[in-house]
């Protein structure tokens, strides 16, 4: 698939972030390459809004893993909006849900889509395997859950126990 000068343009400023922000870990490419208004549809509600609460779950994130490399599965825009399928490459480097660092590098699938304004990002919605984090990590849950034991049996079991 051919890529247009557009969506060459948005991805060229969706990777200017991420290379800073993920990669590098440098939390100032918030301030500088989201819109003061920026709106991130992925953060739960009770985040602070905006590039505030961008910047508490990147450096929440960044004490548990290094994300190494995001690689683009497939990436097309339409206007302003670039939309992406994406694979983060990751390294557990810190303390997750109270498991020591164990350097395992893993990867999980996910969704991006970026409203661009201007040359910064001014809109964010996402979706992310984070489920699979724990048993990537070699965690398993605990006596209850039913088999195969895996943090994914143990959510569905918890959603069917509810319905």
């Amino acid at each position: 698939m051919e890529i247009d000068d557009n969506t060459r343009r948005l991805e060229q400023i969706v990777n200017a972030f991420r290379a800073r922000a993920f990669i590098q870990r440098d939390l100032s490419a918030i301030d500088e390459l989201l819109t003061p208004d920026f709106v991130d549809h992925f953060a739960p509600p009770w985040d602070p809004a905006g590039r505030d609460g961008v910047r508490r779950r990147f450096g929440q994130a960044a004490m548990g893993f290094h994300t190494t490399r995001v690689e683009v599965v497939l990436s097309v825009s339409r206007g302003n909006v670039l939309m992406q399928a994406i694979r983060i490459h990751m390294k557990h480097t810190g303390d997750f849900m109270g498991i020591a660092p164990t350097d395992r590098e893993f990867s999980i699938g996910g969704f991006d889509a970026f409203e661009v304004r201007g040359d910064k990002l001014a809109a964010h919605w996402g979706v992310y395997d984070v489920s699979r984090i724990p048993d990537l990590l070699g965690m398993t849950p605990g006596p209850e859950a039913p088999s195969p034991t895996s943090w994914m049996a143990m959510w569905e079991a918890t959603a069917g126990a509810r319905t």
